[in-house]
Order: structure tokens, then C-alpha cells, then sequence
């Protein structure tokens, strides 16, 4: 039998042993030594002059007066001297200097590093990681911030026909995904139960543009809690939708519709029945009386100017009012205000357009006498014809007018005023200047 331990050399009792306390001694001293080792330096090669009871130094290559010959050695002060010990392999002794831990291997102190965390197959933080969440973290929070400057957290995938995504769950069942999957357009996504999905709304790479359930689907979608694009109910766009039924539309917003006479006129009662263009129509929709209970539209002409509006109070619509304007109106030339198809007004040298030109070819042919060509006939209703008066009320100029449909001229001759028996033209005259003759024309 040996007379020490294997390892760490600890004398053993001998049976019929005197003095045995000495050895059990001896044998604690090698264990205070060596278990928790912790030394004063590494490659210490001079004895301090003062040691200190149970000092212990790890001796370099080259120790010298009372540590000489113990290379590579363990030197403990015990009682009154140095004890040595050889280390053996996989010894670990703490530096209480620098706090760095070291390793005997190979006959010598190594450094030991920390773990290589590079290639790691998962980690798992206060919970188990698996081959499909490699990193797996359960806490409150997780932070990723700074060091100065900015920070970025990228997801990249392989593809662009690969997932890279945020995925929300409630007990692990998604309600929520935005990222790009399957593609590489941006989309958020939600569901109710973790496996029907709605795309809520979606970002084309390539342009930007949106699109999904949480925007309009037609230019007329009133659905509560979409979001509005560019052209619903008219708005931003180069024409507002057109109008179907205009008894029946309820909708806010910025429309178009064509007059009556037009091949795509509307349902309902048209504000402009004799038009064959085109119109904006202005609604409104108060809920002040309940949905749909008080509405207004205000129609305006576009290809022959116009204004009309009407409102909806008790159920029914009321009937078109039109508005008197400079578009439907004129000032003739005694300063009366009348209603007005396209009205020309007639000079001595020249001619003035309505508000919707004519483009009217305007020739002197001589004293007294006009001629407009590209005109329609006179107005078939209403006046036609209103010639200056004096201040007195009194024609300053008495009018004849001929029209070739032909030609589609009108031949208008002014002459003296004369009695006889009634009014009548005398010679041929000019239309006093700084006065004119206005001429009401049917609608072309």
C-alpha cells in the first residue's frame, strides 16, 4: 500500500501508527493548500522577506534563495518555512492579483478563456431552445440598444420567396405577422384564430404603393375604418366618380354626372335636363336626423356653366332650385338684369362673347349692317333681340335680323327709329358707340 494519495499526494495512517495526529496534520496542510487554490502572483522566481501564514506563490523558472531548484512548484509558507508541491495536470489557481484564473497544462500556467461562443447550436435564456427557435428568451423585456450611435435589428432571408417576419401569438396562435413573406412586398397581416389571414394592408416593392382590406375597395366604399385613397368619393382626383342615380345617392363627396339629354344621363331628377355635358355634383350627408336623413346636393354646369341645388329633409328630395349668375344671366343694354342662353353682345366694330364662347365670326358688311357667322339660330323661347334706349326709354336703334340655317349666319341691319303709324326702320344707321345690341341665341 502506498504511503500517499494518488492525486493530491495526502500522507496515509499506518496501521499501529504512534503520533498519528502528525500525519492527519500534515495531511490538512497539503488540503488548505491545494483545495480553492488562490496565489499571490504566477512565475514568481524571489521569496518575499516577510512572508505571510499561508502564503502561496507559483513559482517561475528560475527561483532563487530558498525557492531555488523547485521550478514550476507550488511554495507555501507554513509555520516557519516553504513547503513546495508539483502541480498536476487540470489544476486551476485563481491570480488574487488580477483575478484571472489559470489552468497547469503541458507544464505550465495557462489563462483560462472564456467559453467560445461562436456556432453556438442554440441558447436559451430562463428557457429551453429547440432546433427551430435556436435563441429562446423568457422575461418582461428585451432590450437591444446603442453604443453611441444608431442601432439596426435586421431579419434576412435567402429568397425572396423565403418568410422574414415579426409574428405576434396569444398562446403561441399568430394574430398578427408584418414583414415580407413569400415575397419581397411588405405587408401586415392579422388573424382572428392563428390560421384564416387577412392582409391588412401591403407595400409594393417596386412602387410603394399600398394596398389591402384597410383601404377603400372602390371609389364609393363607405365601409367604416378603411382608409381613404386618392379618387374616393372624388377627393384629389382629376373628375369625381360618376353618379348613377341621383334620387338614390346617399354618398359624401365630390361626383360627376351628364345632363339630361346626354346618352349617359343619370337616374332621378336631372338639375340640368336640356344639357348634353357634363356636370359636378357637390353631397352632403348630415346624420343629425338619422342616417341618411338629411342630405343636399349642389350641381354645377361644366360645358354651359350652371348652379342648382336641392336637399333631402323628410324622406323625399326637394326640387332643383337654380341659382342666378353671371353664367345665366346678363345686363343688357339698359343695365336690366335677364335670364340668358348664350347671349352675344353686338358692337359697331366687333363682337363679345358669352361666358361659354360661340366662337362666333363677327364682319362688318357696311353702314348698319352685321353679320355673325358659326352661330345657332335665335332663341326659340323667351326674348331674343334688346336694342339701347335712351334716358327716356326711348330705341336708339331699330333692329332687323335674317338667318341662313345654311350658313348658319345671322344678318343683322340697324336703321334710324321713325313713326309711322308705329315704330319703324328708317335709314341705315351704325350702333351708337359705347352701346350695343344683345342677341339671345338657343342653346348649341
Amino acid at each position: 500500500m502506498p504511503d500517499t494519495s494518488e492525486r493530491l499526494s495526502l500522507p496515509y495512517l499506518m496501521p499501529a501508527q504512534a503520533q498519528k495526529h502528525v500525519t492527519h496534520n500534515e495531511a490538512l496542510q497539503r488540503l488548505d493548500l491545494l483545495v480553492q487554490l488562490a496565489v499571490e502572483g504566477f512565475d514568481a522566481n524571489t521569496p518575499p522577506a516577510l512572508p505571510q501564514a499561508g502564503e502561496v506563490h507559483a513559482l517561475g523558472t528560475a527561483p532563487t534563495a530558498a525557492w531555488a531548484g523547485h521550478v514550476g512548484e507550488l511554495a507555501v509558507w507554513i509555520g516557519e518555512t516553504w513547503q513546495f508541491s508539483a502541480p498536476q495536470d487540470g489544476w486551476l489557481a485563481l491570480d488574487k492579483s488580477t483575478g484571472i484564473l489559470r489552468r497547469w497544462v503541458a507544464g505550465a500556467w495557462a489563462e483560462v478563456s472564456l467559453p467560445d461562443l461562436a456556432n453556438l447550436s442554440g441558447v436559451g435564456i430562463n428557457t429551453d431552445h429547440d432546433s427551430g427557435n435556436r435563441l429562446s428568451v423568457s422575461s418582461p423585456a428585451s432590450l437591444f440598444t446603442h453604443e453611441g450611435a444608431g442601432h439596426q435589428v435586421k431579419l434576412n432571408k435567402a429568397s425572396a420567396a423565403d418568410t422574414a417576419s415579426l409574428l405576434f401569438q396569444t398562446d403561441f396562435s399568430g394574430r398578427a405577422e408584418m414583414g415580407t413573406a413569400g415575397q419581397d412586398d411588405f405587408a401586415i397581416k392579422v388573424s382572428a384564430d392563428g390560421s384564416g389571414w387577412t392582409t391588412a394592408l401591403a407595400f409594393d416593392a417596386a412602387s410603394g404603393m399600398a394596398s389591402g382590406a384597410a383601404l377603400t375597395q372602390s371609389v364609393g366604399d363607405a365601409t367604416v375604418g378603411r382608409l381613404l385613397r386618392v379618387g374616393d368619393f372624388g377627393i384629389g382626383a382629376d373628375a369625381g366618380p360618376l353618379a348613377a342615380d341621383l334620387d338614390a345617392h346617399e354618398l359624401s363627396g365630390s361626383f360627376s354626372a351628364y345632363g339630361g339629354t346626354h346618352a349617359q344621363a343619370p337616374a332621378g331628377a336631372n338639375p340640368f335636363p336640356a344639357l348634353d355635358g357634363v356636370f359636378g355634383l357637390l353631397c352632403g350627408n348630415s346624420t343629425l336626423g338619422g342616417p341618411s336623413a338629411n342630405l343636399w346636393q349642389i350641381a354645377v354646369g361644366i360645358d354651359t356653366p350652371g348652379l342648382a341645388f336641392r336637399v333631402r329633409a323628410t324622406g323625399a328630395w326637394g326640387a332643383w332650385q337654380s341659382l342666378w349668375t353671371g353664367a345665366n344671366t346678363t345686363v343688357d343694354a339698359n343695365g336690366f338684369i335677364k335670364e340668358a342662353s348664350p347671349i352675344v353682345r353686338l358692337f359697331h366694330d366687333s363682337s363679345e362673347e358669352p361666358a361659354v364662347p360661340l366662337a362666333a365670326r363677327f364682319e362688318r358688311i357696311g353702314l348698319g349692317h352685321y353679320r355673325l357667322t358659326d352661330v345657332p339660330p335665335l332663341a326659340s323661347k323667351g326674348w331674343q333681340i334688346e336694342v339701347p334706349q335712351d334716358a327716356n326709354g326711348n330705341r336708339l336703334v331699330y333692329v332687323d335680323c335674317s338667318y341662313d340655317a345654311g350658313m348658319a349666319a345671322l344678318d343683322v341691319r340697324t336703321r334710324e327709329v321713325i313713326w309711322q303709324d308705329g315704330w319703324a326702320g328708317g335709314a341705315p344707321c351704325d350702333i351708337p358707340v359705347g352701346r350695343w345690341v344683345d342677341l339671345r341665341f338657343d342653346m348649341p
